[in-house]
């Protein structure tokens, strides 16, 4: 994750394979919501920073210039197609389901939409290299509260593409180790732990008034979708901030150390993140997931709890993420020009099928 010859930061590592392994709770907990009151605690805890929390890493890392300041083409491509294979393999699994689903070739929103939204940024951050830095983020959280008015819905995932921009912008303006140093402070690794230690416990002891603030987390609906009375702009300025302090005080408290076997997962969360959500759906579809509840409380609640971590564990081996690595290889060798007229040929005929066909 560094540049040239600078020693790995670990810490970013290892917050990201502490990250998916909550994104994977998240997933699992979020089909138990209606059946218990602690999993919906977990589940508005966790989506209250994994996705910013990986949108921030995304700009904090982002390599989308060559020499010739002009975007990384084939990297663009690489993410476009894994959106939309991930796309099509929750479409098909939901069709073995006996779901009764239509194909939205032009958003949606399932979790693929991580993928076209950081494709949008690194455009977005190349159109406006020339803005300065606090005009660019001044008018990215302005752009994200003005959005809970606006009437988006998922279609080019435009919602969550304007609210979780902050978080982009502001680690494209930084770097890995200014966050570094930032969070290696002492006081900011106390403060860190009283935050979260704090917002945990809120989670579950003022459960009815937190969990409402979900449907803003996930970036995808407009204010008056949220069940929370009088929901406004100063509610998203709320998610903003703790989702903003959260992901500072995980970095704070995340050790920048190399642990055996556990650091080097941490490299292969885009594996975890491709994979595990049509995992989940065919749990659900063969069963697996009914047989928790009739094992008695707490005792399904926490085996829902050690199969969601096993399975983020597993899915962070390095042979589920093979396939990922080479196919961005594959796209590597394609010449940038070629990248180009086959995403443009991808957009017309996705344009074509969608109110043509689908």
């Amino acid at each position: 994750m560094t540049d040239g010859m600078k020693p790995r930061i670990y810490k970013y590592d290892n917050v990201k394979l502490l990250a998916i392994i909550l994104v994977v709770i998240g997933s699992f907990a979020d089909e138990f919501t209606s059946h218990s009151d602690i999993f919906r605690s977990w589940f508005v805890f966790s989506y209250s920073f994994t996705a910013p929390l990986f949108v921030f890493l995304s700009g904090l890392f982002q390599k989308q210039y060559d020499k010739e300041h002009k975007p990384n083409v084939q990297k663009i491509s690489y993410y476009l197609l894994l959106g939309i294979l991930l796309k099509l393999m929750i479409y098909f699994v939901r069709i073995i389901d006996g779901d009764d689903v239509r194909l939205d070739l032009l958003g949606g929103s399932g979790i693929e939409w991580y993928l076209f939204v950081v494709v949008d940024y690194m455009l977005i951050m190349y159109l406006f290299r020339k803005v300065h830095r606090y005009v660019m983020l001044s008018v990215a959280v302005v752009a994200g509260v003005v959005a809970g008015f606006l009437p988006l819905g998922d279609f080019l995932y435009l919602m969550r593409f304007f609210v979780f921009l902050p978080f982009y912008v502001a680690g494209y303006y930084l770097t890995p180790m200014k966050v570094r140093r930032f969070t290696h402070q002492l006081n900011v690794k106390l403060a860190g732990i009283a935050f979260i230690l704090v917002y945990f416990v809120l989670c579950f002891r003022e459960r009815d008034t937190i969990y409402p603030l979900q449907a803003l987390f996930t970036g995808n609906n407009p204010y008056s979708a949220v069940p929370v009375e009088g929901c406004t702009f100063y509610h998203r300025l709320l998610c903003y901030g703790i989702s903003a302090v959260l992901i500072i005080s995980v970095l704070a408290c995340m050790p920048n150390r190399k642990f055996p076997v556990l650091t080097h997962m941490g490299r292969n969360t885009l594996g975890v993140y491709f994979w595990h959500y049509p995992i989940v759906l065919l749990l659900w579809y063969w069963g697996v997931m009914d047989m928790f509840i009739p094992l008695g409380d707490p005792l399904w609640k926490y085996l829902m709890l050690v199969a969601a971590v096993a399975l983020a564990l597993l899915l962070s081996l390095s042979v589920f993420s093979l396939p990922l690595r080479k196919l961005s290889e594959l796209i590597q060798k394609i010449p940038p020009k070629a990248c180009l007229i086959a995403d443009g040929t991808a957009a017309v005929i996705a344009v074509v099928l969608q109110y043509t066909v689908l």
